[in-house]
């Protein structure tokens, strides 16, 4: 029996040009040609799969960074012929957090495109782990500190464990949230700094219901958190333009020229004009 041919850097590239221009019969056809296509991986140093590209857009060049409007057919044919739902690349690093999954629910494009969520649920429909490579929530925990909720919402419908305060304030679940709170024996109280830590995640979000409840119970508006793009609370919703929360966090007494210890801007700069001291 005749060894199939490994396929061809040239054929990769084309490929790859088909997945993210969503040409999907000229996809189909290179595939059929070359069926080993599906598993091969790009010559540049990310050896990302075309899967990686198709879904993430994120950790590969940057030209190659596109996302069309019918990724998800793009995605179901690639699955469809034998992709590996959670094959890694060495895209940042490499590591267990490199796969389509983590990689897409991190990535502007997909959102910009308006398919983030469809592809999400379509990687764990096909096998990707949804609590992680590790089962330690990476994926919930990257989409929630990136900003993208959809993301994370269609995560939690699939099955993504919601086991602690961060995740729970993010995904603005209250009833969550406060069962960390109750006061049943045997449950340890909450630290400060995850008290704050859960701050940043709700406002990131835009649930102010809970971020009330957390400044109820120690949180700070002006308090700082490493965990995410920005340290300070106001920075962070302007950095994810919730501008709803950026307000109602000014109406709380955050401090519009206060410089974040990670961008090392104001907020004032920060939101190019968005915000004003009216906004108080």
């Amino acid at each position: 029996m005749t060894k199939p041919a490994s396929p061809t850097p040239d054929s990769f590239v084309d490929c790859v040009h088909h997945a993210i221009e969503g040409r999907l019969a000229e996809l189909r056809a290179c595939l059929d040609a070359e069926p080993s296509l599906v598993h091969a991986r790009s010559a540049a140093p990310f050896r990302a799969t075309l899967l990686h590209y198709a879904t993430a857009a994120n950790g590969v060049e940057n030209e190659l960074q596109r996302t069309p409007p019918n990724a998800v057919e793009i995605a179901t044919l690639l699955l469809d012929r034998g992709a590996e739902a959670d094959a890694l690349s060495d895209s940042y690093g490499g590591g267990p957090n490199a796969t389509s999954l983590c990689l897409l629910v991190s990535s502007w494009h997909p959102f910009e495109a308006g398919v983030q969520p469809e592809l999400v649920q379509l990687l764990v429909e096909r096998g990707a782990r949804v609590n992680g490579l590790e089962d330690d929530g990476m994926p919930l925990a990257t989409a929630l500190r990136f900003g993208y909720s959809s993301a994370a919402r269609m995560l939690a419908n699939c099955g993504a464990r919601i086991d602690n305060l961060f995740f729970a304030a993010g995904l603005g679940d209250i009833a969550r949230v406060s069962s960390f709170f109750s006061e049943s024996e045997g449950q340890p109280p909450v630290a400060p700094e995850v008290v704050q830590e859960g701050l940043h995640f709700a406002v990131s979000h835009g649930h102010l219901e809970v971020a009330q409840y957390l400044l109820d119970r120690g949180a700070s508006v002006t308090g700082t958190s490493l965990g995410h793009h920005c340290e300070l609370p106001l920075h962070q919703t302007i950095f994810v333009k919730r501008w709803e929360a950026a307000r109602w966090l000014l109406k709380k007494g955050a401090d519009l020229d206060a410089v974040d210890g990670k961008r090392g801007e104001t907020a004032r700069a920060m939101a190019g004009g968005q915000l004003s001291s009216d906004d108080r």
